[in-house]
């Protein structure tokens, strides 16, 4: 079925609205080590959002920059990324694009519309689901693929009239600054949610009778095993960093080892155990705990953790939570020692950390409290994410529904995008004239 274009549009190629479609250049041997001159903007600095990302500027030198004859950035440009991953990201020169003078280097093209459309239609477009499915049809190449600009040519967009296209990118300059402030709110929950989970634990830890340690509430501490695990082999599960997650066990990535008798036995996990990552290149990983549930009895552990074993005068499952608090992470931080980028707490240390002196039916009250508020925590994330979903989605429900004419109305003044383009393309013969007898 033949697509039906709201009253007054007219479908035409891309290439038709663009008074420049061209790509820069960097000086042989590239900008590697140019610490200062003309900002070279590539694929890297355009933003999923529309925007630009200039921690990691490159440019070249002023000198180069003054002899380059394409590649300039202008105001009211659209850069498309032309290779690569990132493929056919699309970005908006706007108003606050920060360089005077700035160029794209080969990986990104400057699509210039004329003069007599609004710009933004064409970014617009191109960021919608629909424009990003057109460029990337021609998508060519594996290792290093991309687009060429037969692009432009191949890629049909919808084009309303101007006075229409002035009011819908208007509404959708609206609609998007608005969904920014919605985006920023929610990015705040997360954290908000972290700051109130690491406060109940610090009120799991606070204790007016003091502090003792560890040590004396161990029955067994323990290195893991140092034999090689595999997958898919028959022996002993093996749990290794991976597996430890949110303060209990992931056992979606399991590798197996053959033990011997005698090191199973002394290996062997028993519900309420605690494994802890004693070493890591990531020092935010290094005590991290797990504790044991009986689903995972009578599996076995790697090297880089520790078990601990408790006696029945601490309760696991507080210690397991106050490992997470600041007052004990603090501690395993300061102590750990980084040997060759490797972060590493040993046994002894974790024997001497401080812990709350507390009745262990207390502790049991207080893991009691911290699950129900953690629960809490969990109903308000998940709404969140479900909540996350649907905003980012938003910003292609508005632009389906911009392109499909449903954003603002058409009014019997606005004219026909046809007489438009019919000017846009007399310009373009024009030029082409000129340009020949150049």
């Amino acid at each position: 079925m033949e697509k039906v274009l709201p009253k007054g549009w007219v479908e035409t190629e891309l290439l038709n609205l663009l008074q420049t479609l061209e790509t820069g250049i960097r000086p042989k041997g590239g900008v590697q080590g140019i610490l200062e001159g003309v900002p070279s903007i590539g694929g890297e600095h355009l933003t999923s959002d529309g925007g630009f990302n200039f921690k990691n500027i490159k440019y070249v030198p002023k000198e180069f920059a003054e002899k380059l004859l394409r590649g300039r950035i202008l105001h009211n440009d659209v850069l498309i990324v032309k290779d690569g991953a990132t493929t056919g990201k699309t970005s908006f020169v706007g108003i606050n694009f920060p360089f005077d003078t700035a160029f794209v280097n080969e990986h990104v093209f400057i699509c210039r519309p004329y003069k007599e459309i609004n710009p933004k239609v064409v970014y617009y477009f191109m960021r919608s689901k629909d424009g990003q499915e057109r460029i990337m049809v021609n998508f060519a190449g594996a290792a290093q693929g991309g687009i060429n600009t037969k692009f432009a040519s191949n890629t049909l967009i919808p084009l309303p009239p101007l006075p229409e296209q002035e009011r819908m990118v208007a509404k959708l300059d609206k609609l998007f600054a608005q969904h920014e402030k919605i985006k920023k709110a929610l990015d705040r929950i997360p954290q908000l949610l972290k700051a109130f989970r690491q406060q109940v634990l610090t009120q799991a830890v606070e204790n007016k009778k003091g502090t003792t340690k560890l040590k004396e509430f161990l029955i067994d501490i323990k290195y893991g095993t140092s034999k090689k695990s595999e997958y898919g082999i028959s022996g002993t599960p093996i749990l290794r960093i991976p597996n430890i997650e949110n303060g209990g066990i992931n056992d979606k990535d399991l590798k197996y080892s053959v033990l011997d008798e005698k090191e199973y036995n002394t290996l062997r996990l028993r519900e309420n155990d605690i494994l802890i990552i004693r070493s890591n290149g990531s020092v935010s990983l290094v005590g991290q705990s797990a504790i044991i549930s009986s689903k995972h009895e009578n599996y076995s552990y790697a090297g880089y953790l520790i078990r601990i074993r408790l006696n029945e005068n601490y309760d696991a499952g507080y210690l397991n939570y106050i490992f997470k608090s600041n007052f004990i992470r603090s501690q395993m931080i300061d102590t750990s020692r980084s040997t060759s980028g490797v972060n590493n707490i040993n046994s002894k240390e974790i024997q001497e950390l401080d812990i709350p002196d507390l009745e262990v039916s207390e502790q049991q009250e207080i893991v009691r409290r911290v699950e129900s508020l953690f629960a809490k925590a969990d109903t308000i994330e998940a709404r969140y994410q479900k909540l996350k979903e649907k905003v980012d989605n938003l910003p292609q429900v508005i632009l389906h529904k911009a392109f499909r004419g449903e954003l603002v109305p058409q009014l019997p003044t606005d004219g026909d995008a046809k007489d438009l383009l019919q000017e846009i393309l007399a310009l373009k013969k024009e030029s082409k004239g000129k340009r020949g007898k150049a």
